[in-house]
């Protein structure tokens, strides 16, 4: 890891733990490990702080979903997903989600770390109104020995019998291991 690698990862790392609402952590040990590390040559031990910061900031900062959007069809892995043009639909066709939470929290069993959330799904009137939800619409938990950070879902909603008008999407996305969550909404409409 070069010096300016280095600088460029510390800064993008103190930026993070300053912006938002999320509680103050404290990276400077963890920076200061990772910049001796680096220049003395040992990238390992440099890359191997600068993870363990950027997980302490991970941790603390606020749940985001994204990528949040309509999709052409459902992803098959990470990043494969194709935007869909407009967001109107006919009554009984299936709408295709994408999300992609970010900041979850792992909780660690020996070497297994797993991230988990659920998804809550509600579909609102033009005015607001709840016609109708669900909780747990969707739900993933994955065990691994390492962090994995590339996490999305697929969520497919069909609203059959639905009058043509205006409404709205909402998913809120609940860090099963932790407090935290996010919702995002997509207006649609049925003609």
């Amino acid at each position: 890891m070069t010096r300016a690698t280095a600088t460029r990862l510390t800064t993008l790392l103190i930026a993070c733990a300053a912006a938002g609402p999320a509680p103050a952590v404290d990276v400077d040990p963890l920076l200061s490990r990772a910049g001796a590390a680096a220049k003395g040559g040992n990238t390992a031990a440099a890359i191997e702080a600068l993870e363990e910061a950027l997980a302490k900031v991970r941790a603390a900062a606020d749940l985001q979903v994204k990528p949040f959007l309509l999709v052409a069809q459902p992803a098959r892995y990470y990043g494969d997903y194709r935007p869909r043009g407009n967001s109107v639909f006919r009554s009984g066709e299936a709408m295709q989600f994408y999300l992609e939470p970010k900041n979850l929290v792992y909780a660690r069993s020996g070497e297994a770390y797993t991230p988990a959330f659920d998804v809550d799904m509600e579909v609102l009137s033009a005015d607001g109104k709840v016609l109708g939800k669900q909780q747990k619409f969707g739900t993933l938990r994955l065990q691994s020995r390492s962090p994995v950070r590339d996490l999305f879902m697929n969520l497919k909603v069909t609203l059959t019998g639905a009058p043509p008008g205006a409404y709205e999407v909402r998913f809120v996305v609940r860090d099963t291991n932790s407090k935290k969550s996010a919702t995002v909404a997509q207006a649609v409409t049925i003609k």
